[in-house]
């Protein structure tokens, strides 16, 4: 197989465990919009979303055990791991921005700011130092964001956790030959 052939072959299969991912995420966010009618949402949103760590990472343990013989570099791993959540954060942003333009018409803010309002959050707020202006101000600006503002917002913060979880992801996965794996993958390109 060229080189060509391996990347493209990478991207492949990046793409299709970013949409996975990507799913995740998208049940993970309705959980959360869902934890304002009903707090019980709030375990399926924080679960959705740690799985989707382990998720991601179980899918290049596949990739590399299934496609590549069980022999994947630091390097090819990180990159897998990257496009991975790269392809992630695209179709979830999407799927944001279709939802704060077609289906929120206010909902988050509304109930963000009847939870600021409350009792326990004005006490925490004076614990953190937090005067009642700095937070109108705060819901101001959040209203004020569009949806586009807000999908390429949550793009930016996915991208660069992705990044970040993927160091370690890659340091942990990668696996070098043995010479018995070596011999093997010579044998197999003659």
């Amino acid at each position: 197989m060229t080189r060509y052939e391996e990347i493209e072959q990478l991207h492949a299969f990046a793409r299709v465990d970013g949409v996975l991912i990507a799913g995740l995420w998208i049940l993970s966010f309705a959980c959360f919009v869902g934890n304002f009618v009903n707090p019980m949402f709030a375990i399926g949103a924080f679960g959705l979303g740690a799985f989707s760590l382990v998720f991601a990472t179980m899918r290049l343990k596949r990739f590399r055990d299934e496609v590549l013989g069980g022999v994947i570099s630091f390097r090819k791993a990180l990159g897998y791991s990257l496009l991975q959540y790269l392809h992630a954060a695209l179709l979830f942003a999407a799927a944001q921005f279709v939802y704060f333009q077609f289906i929120d018409h206010g909902f988050l803010i509304e109930h963000y700011t009847a939870m600021m309002k409350t009792p326990e959050f004005m006490e925490a707020m004076k614990i953190y130092g937090l005067k009642e202006d700095d937070i109108k101000l705060v819901m101001q600006n959040m209203g004020a964001m569009r949806p586009i503002d807000n999908a390429l917002q949550f793009f930016t913060t996915n991208v660069f956790i992705g990044a970040f979880v993927s160091i370690p992801v890659a340091f942990l996965m990668r696996r070098e030959p043995t010479n018995r794996q070596f011999y093997k993958n010579q044998n197999r390109q003659s």
